[in-house]
């Protein structure tokens, strides 16, 4: 009876904890998942990237950023749509990259 009782409680812990961390991920302060798919958005170049849209959930976020790299007004712009997902689904660090 006890083992029953004891997997009953480890089951329903579990299944709170995957809750919080996905409403955390979905609903959370996202300032440094920003930073990074800024970052990814010029894909290593000099640029300039201003965040346009973004969707968020509990598996990941995606950002819409508008792209302008070069100098001046001649310089190439685009639309830009990052990816950005934690190391293991719901914990670990941000890793961002540009979708193709």
């Amino acid at each position: 009876m006890e083992g029953k009782t004891l997997l009953r409680v480890f089951i329903v812990v579990s299944c709170l904890a995957v809750t919080a961390l996905g409403y955390r991920n979905s609903n959370g302060d996202n300032t440094d998942a920003i930073a990074l798919a800024t970052k990814a958005a010029c894909r290593g170049e000099d640029c300039s990237a201003s965040l346009g849209q973004q969707a968020r959930s509990s598996f990941g976020h995606e950002y819409s950023f508008a792209v302008v790299t070069g100098k001046g007004a001649k310089g190439d712009g685009g639309t830009v749509i990052v990816e950005c997902k934690r190391e293991l689904v719901f914990i670990g660090d941000w890793h961002c990259q540009p979708k193709p």
